[in-house]
This record gives structure tokens, C-alpha cells and sequence, in this order.
């Protein structure tokens, strides 16, 4: 359904958005290999939600991919008593449940 691949957008930009600005924090300066890795993770988080705004093949299996790590690294910063955690969490959450949803609604034609 297309109303769920474009739900799905919302949550996953704001939190790809979120994994590039976290590179240039200042307060309690980043690591130098975290702060790489999650602005990968925030680029990789950018080109899904430009595959699924184009409704390409690729484009829910990358959203799912990406949610589903951010959604484990959010627990994982969590655990660590990091700044900010719960709100990624809930964020990744969000938009892994709507991609999911996106998935799911998609009709498969049997060619039967």
C-alpha cells in the first residue's frame, strides 16, 4: 500500500538525519570510528528513503535493513546510558513498524 512506503519515509529520514548530525556534536566530542560509521549509517538511512520516495525494488529491503540496525544500535546505546538513545529507539522503531507495514502490503501476483 502506498500510504505505509510513504509513512515509512517520515521516520526513516528524520532518524538518517539524525545519525549524520551526530558526527558533528561538540558537546561530548564523538569517536572518530563511531562518529564514521554512524554517519554511514545515516547516508545508507538517506538512500533508502530516496528507493522507496521512488517506489524501486530495493528500496523497502534497504529501509528494513536500516531501521532494523538502527533499532539495535538505539538498544545498544541504551545499555551504554548514552544521550539521546530513547528517543532514537523510538524513532528506528517507528520506522522499521511502517516499513514493515509497507512490506507486507505489497501485492505479490501469482502468474498461476
Amino acid at each position: 500500500m502506498k500510504l505505509f512506503r510513504i509513512l515509512a519515509i517520515l521516520p526513516l529520514a528524520l532518524i538518517s538525519l539524525m545519525n549524520v548530525g551526530y558526527s558533528f556534536g561538540t558537546d561530548p566530542k564523538p569517536d572518530v570510528t563511531l562518529a564514521i560509521a554512524v554517519a554511514a549509517m545515516g547516508v545508507a538511512g538517506l538512500v533508502a528513503v530516496y528507493g522507496l520516495a521512488r517506489n524501486t525494488r530495493w528500496g523497502i529491503p534497504a529501509a528494513l535493513v536500516v531501521a532494523g540496525v538502527n533499532v539495535a544500535a538505539a538498544a545498544l546505546a541504551i545499555v551504554a546510558d548514552e544521550e539521546g538513545a530513547i528517543v532514537g529507539l523510538v524513532v528506528s522503531a517507528i520506522a522499521l513498524a511502517l516499513a514493515f507495514a509497507a512490506w507486507s502490503a505489497q501485492r505479490k501476483v501469482s502468474v498461476a
